[in-house]
């Protein structure tokens, strides 16, 4: 099954905050961009190669629950007004927190 090139959003709670994803993999983009908002309007973005992006499903529940708790370990400060965090190159990420491609049937 080949990938869908779109922008989805997904919602997602982690140690009971919510979260609003939002992943970017329009053809046109540079980057495959995926930003995670908080409610207090903070953000968190990091972006992919469109290479390093293949290996993975960047909008899968694991994947993106990975991807906010190192925001957050690694200094994101969710519930503050207006904080970001941003990552311009993202796929290292890809190996050291175990994204994956697999969707479990």
């Amino acid at each position: 099954m080949g990938k869908t090139f779109c922008k989805r959003t997904k919602e997602i709670i982690v140690d009971g905050f919510q979260f609003h994803c939002v992943i970017n993999e329009i053809p046109s983009n540079k980057f495959v961009n995926f930003k995670v908002y908080s409610s207090k309007r903070s953000y968190f973005e990091v972006l992919f190669t469109w290479e390093g992006s293949w290996n993975f499903i960047p909008h899968k529940p694991s994947n993106c629950e990975r991807l906010i708790r190192y925001a957050i370990e690694n200094g994101w400060e969710f519930s503050v007004e207006k904080k970001t965090f941003k990552i311009e190159q993202g796929d290292f990420l890809i190996d050291k927190l175990g994204l994956t491609s697999h969707i479990p049937h």
